[in-house]
C-alpha cells in the first residue's frame, strides 16, 4: 500500500516536471517581438513557411509571387466560405499582408513600414510607398472574405501604375492585427 502510494507520487512529480519543461521549450520558441520590423519579419516568414506546406508554392519576395499570394488566398477564400469558424482571417490575412508588403518594399525603393496609421489608427501597418500609404493585411483580409474580387495583384498594380491619391485604398477600412 504504502509503495502504491510511492509510486503514484512518483508518477505526479514525473508528469508535473515533464509538463514544466514542455511549457518552457514553447515558451522559449516563441518569438519575442519589440518592433514593427520584427513584426513584419515573422509574419512574411511564417506567410512563406505556410504556402511551402499547404500550397507547395515558394514565395521568393520577387513582385510575380505577389500573384502566388493571390493563388494561396483564394484556397483560404473558398474555406472561408464553406465554413468561416474554420479560418482565422485575421492571422493569415497579418502572415500574407506582411509578406506582399515586404515584397512591394524590398522591390521599390523609399518604402518603409510603420505600425500606425493617423488615417486608420494603431495596429494597420501601413506601408508608405511613394505619396501613398497602403494597407496589405487589410488587402488580404479582403481577398479571404470577398474573394476573387479583391485581388491583391490588382490592388499592386493599381499602386504601381500611380492611379490612387495620396493615401486612398480600395477596401482600407479593415483594419488587421
Amino acid at each position: 500500500m504504502l509503495r502504491d502510494k510511492f509510486l503514484i507520487a512518483v508518477v505526479i512529480v514525473a508528469f508535473a516536471i515533464g509538463t514544466w519543461k514542455l511549457i518552457r521549450e514553447r515558451e522559449a520558441q516563441k518569438p519575442h517581438i519589440t518592433d514593427t520590423e520584427q513584426f513584419i519579419s515573422y509574419a512574411s516568414d511564417e506567410a512563406v513557411a505556410d504556402a511551402k506546406k499547404y500550397d507547395g508554392i515558394t514565395l521568393n519576395y520577387g513582385i510575380a509571387s505577389i500573384k502566388d499570394v493571390d493563388t494561396v488566398l483564394g484556397r483560404v477564400h473558398t474555406s472561408y466560405v464553406a465554413n468561416p469558424s474554420s479560418v482565422h482571417a485575421d492571422g493569415v490575412a497579418a502572415e500574407y499582408g506582411a509578406y506582399v508588403g515586404e515584397t512591394i518594399r524590398r522591390n521599390e525603393p523609399g518604402t518603409y513600414w510603420t505600425r500606425d496609421s493617423e488615417k486608420m489608427g494603431e495596429k494597420t501597418y501601413p506601408l508608405h510607398w511613394g505619396k501613398n500609404e497602403a494597407f496589405p493585411m487589410a488587402w488580404c483580409a479582403h481577398r479571404i472574405i470577398n474573394g476573387d474580387e479583391d485581388s491583391i495583384w490588382s490592388k499592386y498594380s493599381i499602386l504601381k501604375e500611380g492611379v490612387l491619391d495620396k493615401n486612398v485604398e480600395p477596401n482600407s477600412t479593415v483594419k488587421s492585427h
